[in-house]
């Protein structure tokens, strides 16, 4: 199913990412589940997660629930994991190093294909865990246009001030969805997807609600 982003709010898919981490722990222990169930683990209602679910297709049988072991199937079809998605990592600092030095943190479905800098000392460095050198980023067009496979993803670690022009850059070259992990809001044509990945704004929100916790409660 080939949805238009109108189609569908963020919020949705990350509440389906969501559904697959919780059903992946059920199902050690379960082979079914319903959605009242599901709404009580997510702390929703099971109206949300029919609609949720509803919105990709009709996957559960009435008075029965859900297999769980297809709903995952179903999902990670939905999140497009159940084969091998290629991803590049353009700057190899702090954050990028945390990243290629655990590649088990992307997930299922995600396979790192390509890390590039800018610094001319990282240029050619080792990276042991994914048995390749980073390379210049001078030479990422070439490298996607060499590609004998789909190539469309990038994770954007570099420093904030160079986040614009790199990720401009990069569209260039073919890229069509970004991982932002810096803290720079990135203004880019609508038919680019981005994510951003902004820890401090997370550390935030999770200290507001650690100073308030009685107020999320209610």
């Amino acid at each position: 199913m080939k949805l238009k982003k109108s189609d569908i709010s963020d919020r949705v898919v990350q509440r389906l990412t969501e559904y697959l981490s919780i059903l992946k722990e059920v199902r050690k222990y379960e082979d079914g589940i319903n959605s009242i169930e599901l709404s009580k683990i997510m702390d929703t209602t099971s109206a949300q997660v029919r609609k949720d679910l509803s919105t990709f297709g009709e996957f559960g049988v009435r008075g029965k629930g859900y297999d769980i072991e297809k709903l995952i199937e179903i999902i990670e079809d939905i999140l497009g994991i159940n084969k091998v998605n290629n991803v590049i990592i353009v700057g190899h600092g702090k954050m990028g190093e945390m990243i290629t030095s655990n590649s088990k943190v992307l997930g299922k479905g995600f396979k790192i294909v390509g890390v590039f800098d800018k610094d001319k000392k990282k240029i050619g460095t080792n990276i042991p865990d994914l048995k390749m050198e980073v390379k210049d980023v001078e030479v990422v067009g070439e490298f996607i246009k060499s590609s004998s496979e789909n190539l469309e993803t990038a994770i954007l670690a570099v420093v904030k001030e160079q986040a614009q022009i790199a990720a401009e850059k990069l569209i260039k070259d073919g890229i069509k969805a970004i991982l932002n992990m810096t803290t720079y809001k990135l203004e880019l044509p609508k038919n680019i997807v981005v994510v951003d990945i902004d820890i401090s704004a997370r550390l935030q929100e999770l200290n507001f609600w650690r100073l308030n916790i009685g107020s999320k409660e209610d």
